[in-house]
């Protein structure tokens, strides 16, 4: 048909989809997490729900989609009960991005207990350091008025980005503390100046970014800044077509990018999956601009290139960077391999990690929960007793919310995302 010249139009693709869950029977998990996706972004919840409901055995990956999908449709309170229930009945064990998404959840309802709950999950599964994690911590707090929270994750964040300036100078400007983001904006217009859009997009959200490159569109002298603000706005919320778009934009006038320019935009790659548009904007900065790639480089294309289950290549990386003996760059790879139950290369992670800082508890939680979710109860038993010989201490998580008692207005039967699933693990 395309060798023909013949556009397929939205009744052909749909037929080829429903003929793919037909051959496949809905056992590859990867293929109907994609198409779960693919739904969640273009309004197709009953869709999303209905390839959930028939798989019999939804991994981790799947649950992440499905919690995704709802998120971005602002469906949170059911992303919330499916966090739970993923988490709690069928004891599988979020990633980076799980945590990322529920905690814009916890923000959109001002949830304050459950988005501290959660934050003392990402302690205790060990994502301190992941970027994204700690950019939605922040997002978070500062949602839920919580603005001296969202400085202290700030302050205590090892790498920051201009995406975590950006959030919290959103929470200040949200929360009407100008006076303090007043003095973080003049901090980063000394530094970078890459947050001003912030300003007003705080205020509207993605609508005023879009009305904000109308403005920039009609300004005659554009520069390397108000370029990489663009590029940053719509990084940072979600948009990555737009992002790499105006990227392009911007190089086919001839501005050449700097370094902050290829932090959004491997953020944007990393946020939508764009694995070999990543691999190729790395491989532009180093090769045609000839720009060094930092530790915040190589977060976004770990992030990348873990969630998307290239775990070797992303090792071989960053074993090849400068910032090989960084623990928080090892600690998001090792996440990446719970995602994917990629025991071998774990156990390798794992004991790079404890020849770093055989103190931090980091590696031995992440690979006790890859023990765990692979039912080697026994293996993730004596790594506990190694960490109490070694004397390793992890900060103790809390509790999520208790479905079943009246403190939570998460109701199982307004979401159809369950059926079945609920009552077998409940007995009910």
């Amino acid at each position: 048909m395309l060798e023909f010249g013949v556009e397929p139009n939205a009744f052909t693709l749909s037929a080829v989809i429903k003929h793919l869950g037909e051959v496949l029977t809905f056992d590859s998990n990867y293929i109907v997490s994609a198409l779960i996706d693919m739904y969640g972004r273009n309004d197709g919840i009953e869709e999303c729900r209905r390839l959930f409901n028939e798989m019999p055995e939804p991994d981790a990956v799947c649950w992440t989609a499905v919690i995704s999908a709802l998120t971005r449709n602002d469906r949170f309170k059911e992303a919330l009960w499916l966090f739970y229930f993923m988490h709690r009945e069928y004891r599988l064990f979020p990633d980076g991005f799980t945590f990322g998404t529920i905690l814009t959840a916890c923000g959109n309802l001002a949830r304050v207990k459950q988005g501290k709950e959660v934050h003392a999950k990402v302690i205790t599964f060990g994502y301190c350091g992941n970027l994204v994690v700690e950019s939605s911590l922040l997002d978070m707090y500062g949602k839920c008025g919580l603005v001296e929270d969202s400085r202290r994750v700030f302050d205590g964040m090892q790498n920051k980005n201009v995406v975590s300036r950006c959030a919290l100078l959103g929470a200040y400007c949200q929360n009407g503390d100008f006076k303090p983001g007043l003095s973080l904006f003049r901090e980063m217009e000394m530094r970078d100046m890459y947050c001003f859009g912030t300003l007003i997009r705080v205020c509207a959200g993605l609508t005023v970014v879009r009305q904000g490159k109308r403005i920039f569109l009609g300004i005659p002298a554009r520069n390397l800044i108000t370029w990489n603000t663009m590029i940053s706005g719509f990084a940072q919320n979600g948009n990555a077509g737009e992002a790499l778009s105006m990227f392009n934009v911007m190089v086919n006038q001839g501005t050449k990018p700097d370094s902050i320019t290829f932090i959004a935009v491997l953020f944007a790659c990393s946020h939508s999956g764009l694995v070999d548009q990543g691999r190729e904007y790395l491989k532009i900065m180093n090769e045609v601009y000839k720009i060094n790639a930092g530790i915040e480089h190589y977060c976004c294309m770990v992030d990348l290139l873990g969630r998307a289950g290239f775990i070797e290549e992303a090792e071989n990386l960053l074993g090849k960077s400068v910032y090989r003996d960084d623990l928080s760059l090892w600690g998001a790879l090792l996440g990446a391999c719970t995602s994917y139950s990629n025991l071998h290369i774990a156990e390798r992670i794992a004991k790079k990690m404890m020849e770093l800082n055989p103190k931090h508890h980091l590696s031995y939680v992440l690979l006790a929960n890859i023990y765990r979710a692979l039912g080697q109860w026994d293996d993730a038993e004596n790594l506990r007793k190694l960490m109490k010989d070694r004397g390793v201490q992890k900060i103790p998580g809390q509790s999520w919310i208790d479905i079943k008692n009246k403190g939570s207005d998460l109701d199982p039967d307004n979401s159809g995302f369950l059926q079945n699933r609920y009552l077998s693990a409940t007995g009910e």
